[in-house]
């Protein structure tokens, strides 16, 4: 009742704000109903409301389409949904089939996602899209990255569909052919546009449907009929003055020479980005883009991979990018080379000096006429086969990452690896989450490295494999004598158990600086006074478990032997928060002694430990 009260005592104009964080389902099956106060806030005041139907249960579903879309329907203004290929697959059409999804029921929706979908789902959904006259945005799928590889055509629309005139933002698994031109008639107001595949030659007269584009995406392909001159492609005199932003993935079989009349039809680009693997040579050449590029563009960022078995040169080709034309605009080029330039790839940086050096197997990045000495380079990602490193020089670097196979194999670490780990300004070891080596090979690499080494970042995962392994002693003992930082990303969902804290505490007796993730405070307490020589823990924890918590400083005062600290609370999302404390001394006791209570009694000490030995 407590926390009600304090909810209900809040501005109404605040609750809104909150509102608009929260799914509108989920905002009415918390709140509505609580009182007549919160009810006539939710009703009256929440008018732009937000649904989210992803990663959402069957039953949860059921619930939310029966008792509250009815009810705030016609205050949705964005919709997302998820299609058969999802991990719930069958709710777009039971939602279709229980639910009029049109625009006389969701007057103000203005917004609609559908991701995880098959042909069958849009389908399904092209006849009500017409009827939306407010909607702004449309997105069939979720493109973070244009990949062409492994495309589907026969998923794809040939055909043009009819979509409100109210869009401005359209993103549809488009096939622009000949056929799409055919059905398409009338102009579209659509300002930003990302289509699936589209043909060269297509490319001016589609976009003269859209005069109004700003920002285009697309996979591009070649000419579709062989037997069209190139000359013919754009007889269209168009500008497009409007298009500012071009992001492409150009196929392999794509002629520079097509590309570089479009681009002649675009004189107000601003940026252009282009992705290929295997291109047409002229897209590596940098005299030729120095003939076509737009004047006003000030962006331009590409990656054109090669990986044929007779690659061109790749030297040349990446020395020509090095001259004043692109240092002067900032665009600076580097080149990585792997299996002795059996694959090689061009793309450009942020910045002339290198700062991340990527290292799979034997792979070299060029960026100097000098391919052995990196004195800018402070992280290293290191293939696990330590005996494949190449010879490269790093005398400042900071951190490596090492990834790999997952085995207790011990080999030959190659002398260059060995500089590495005795260079004085190397203190930190990332083990990669989703290819880790394993603790044994960790330990050998710690054995090699200087004593400046002194931070580990790693996953719970890969700790509990640590926990796990048969020479767990040894290494524990290696971990308490070098290891003062610790840090525990989050790309791992495992929670340490308490048996796993139990050892955890062990491993890292003499830890400084810890960041990591619990379920429970008694977790936490139990950590803070075990690693008695802490000066900063970095600790996520549950909402749920803070929230009867009013004073931080007494809370922590009365569950630790700390003597001088300074404690803040830092709110991560709805479900998780921060706890910071920077640690200044500890009461100097004995375990048992004065303040017992905060060993003998608490729950991970008696479960695990008296009752089993004492």
């Amino acid at each position: 009742m407590m926390v009600l009260s304090k909810f209900n005592s809040l501005p109404p104009e605040l609750i809104v704000e909150i509102g608009d964080y929260l799914d509108a389902c989920d905002l009415y099956h918390a709140f509505y109903g609580l009182n007549y106060h919160i009810n006539t806030i939710l009703d009256q005041q929440c008018y732009r409301l937000h649904v989210n139907f992803v990663d959402i249960s069957k039953i949860t579903f059921d619930l939310y389409c029966k008792q509250i879309l009815p009810h705030i329907n016609a205050r949705i203004t964005s919709f997302t949904l998820s299609g058969s290929n999802s991990s719930t697959p069958g709710l777009l059409s039971q939602f279709l089939m229980n639910f009029n999804f049109s625009g006389s029921i969701f007057l103000n929706l203005e917004s609609f996602k559908l991701i995880e979908f098959t042909k069958s789902d849009i389908e399904s959904l092209t006849p009500h899209f017409s009827g939306f006259i407010h909607l702004k945005n449309l997105s069939i799928g979720e493109y973070t990255r244009l990949m062409p590889f492994v495309m589907n055509i026969d998923e794809l629309y040939q055909e043009n569909i009819i979509l409100p005139i109210s869009l401005r933002c359209l993103a549809f698994p488009y096939e622009i052919s000949d056929q799409w031109i055919q059905t398409s008639n009338g102009i579209s107001l659509v300002e930003q546009l990302h289509i699936h595949y589209i043909h060269i030659n297509l490319l001016a007269i589609f976009l003269q449907r859209f005069p109004h584009i700003k920002r285009l995406t697309a996979v591009l392909d070649d000419v579709r009929e062989p037997d069209l001159l190139t000359d013919d492609i754009f007889r269209s005199t168009e500008i497009f003055h409007t298009l500012r932003y071009l992001n492409v993935n150009i196929v392999s079989n794509v002629v520079f020479d097509h590309f570089a009349l479009f681009l002649g039809h675009t004189p107000q680009l601003h940026t252009l980005i282009i992705e290929a693997l295997n291109p047409d040579l002229p897209f590596l050449e940098a005299h030729r883009w120095e003939t076509i590029l737009p004047v006003n563009l000030s962006s331009f960022r590409f990656n054109f991979a090669m990986s044929l078995q007779e690659n061109p040169d790749h030297l040349p080709l990446f020395k020509a990018f090095q001259n004043n034309f692109w240092i002067s605009r900032n665009w600076f080029v580097r080149c990585h080379l792997r299996d002795h330039g059996q694959y090689f790839r061009l793309s450009t940086t942020q910045s002339s000096i290198n700062t991340i050096l990527y290292w799979p197997d034997d792979e070299i990045l060029l960026d100097s006429t000098l391919i052995d000495i990196y004195p800018h380079v402070t992280h290293i990602e290191l293939w696990w086969n330590l005996s494949k490193s190449t010879q490269s020089i790093c005398p400042h670097v900071r951190s490596i990452q090492f990834y790999g196979a997952n085995n207790t194999e011990i080999e030959p670490i190659h002398p260059n690896v060995c500089d590495l780990l005795q260079t004085p300004s190397f203190q930190h070891i990332i083990i990669n989450h989703n290819s880790p080596i394993s603790p044994t090979r960790l330990a050998s690499l710690l054995v090699k490295s200087s004593d400046h080494v002194h931070i580990l970042t790693c996953t719970t995962d890969w700790l509990h494999s640590l926990f796990e392994t048969r020479d767990y002693e040894w290494i524990c003992l290696l971990m308490t004598m070098r290891i003062r930082k610790l840090i525990l990303n989050k790309e791992s969902e495992l929670i340490l158990s308490r048996a796993d804290l139990i050892s955890f505490t062990r491993s890292f007796l003499n830890l400084q600086e810890l960041t990591i993730r619990l379920l429970s405070t008694e977790e936490m307490f139990f950590i803070l006074n075990i690693l008695r020589q802490l000066t900063m823990a970095n600790i996520e924890l549950p909402n749920t478990s803070l929230e009867n918590i009013t004073d931080l400083t007494e809370w922590i005062q009365q569950n630790t032997i700390f003597h001088n600290f300074t404690v803040q609370k830092q709110i991560i999302d709805s479900n998780s928060s921060k706890i910071l404390l920077w640690i200044g001394s500890h009461h100097d006791i004995n375990l048992l002694g004065r303040n017992h209570h905060l060993y003998s009694n608490h729950p991970i000490i008696k479960e695990q430990i008296l009752e089993n030995y004492l």
